[in-house]
């Protein structure tokens, strides 16, 4: 059995492969790939197959590739493009829709931060899949995640200061909702 350099070689090897064979595969199926190397992924992980055991490094390695993919997608979506379609993506975002829909501010806040567990990377990779993430509904779908994200960052500064003081820290919450404006593509 290899170790060190030789191990961790052949595991993004055999990551790498996997994950291009099944995105093929469900390419000729007209699916995303992402999806095959999600599943591709999973198989070969410590529930499936167990050929693959988390560690930092192979960790690094994922998140190096989930920034190339958010790098790739904000490269084809300018700040601009989101702002132009701001509008119909706060309605896609869910609490905006909820609300004039006429529903319960309880329930809107629920869907709203229900949506938030997104992953714009996944998202934009989807849509680059596809190949139509130069298309207004993808700039929609963006927005609509890149709103849920910043829902989610006031929503979550909201239940940590309930949760340790009792009451709103409206300071930070101006300030998460402030600072999260600035990135729109993160």
């Amino acid at each position: 059995m290899p170790h060190g350099a030789e191990q961790l070689l052949l595991e993004l090897f055999a990551i790498f492969v996997a994950a291009k064979v099944m995105g093929e595969i469900l390419e000729r199926l007209s699916l995303p790939a992402v999806l095959g190397e999600i599943l591709a992924g999973a198989a070969l992980g410590p529930y499936a197959l167990g050929w693959i055991q988390p560690s930092d490094t192979i960790q690094s390695v994922a998140e190096i590739g989930a920034i190339f993919v958010l790098f790739s997608a904000g490269l084809e979506t300018s700040p601009k493009d989101l702002i132009h379609v701001g509008r119909k993506a706060l309605l896609v975002a869910g609490f905006i829709y909820m609300k004039l829909r006429g529903d319960a501010t309880t329930e809107a806040i629920f869907v709203g931060a229900a949506m938030v567990a997104t992953s714009v990377g996944i998202t934009a990779r989807v849509l680059g899949d596809l190949h139509v993430l130069a298309t207004r509904t993808a700039k929609i779908i963006l927005g609509a995640a890149v709103f849920d994200d910043i829902l989610g960052m006031v929503l979550l500064a909201v239940v940590v200061g309930l949760a340790s003081t009792g009451g709103l820290p409206w300071l930070h919450l101006g300030f998460s909702s402030g600072k999260r404006r600035r990135s729109p593509c993160s």
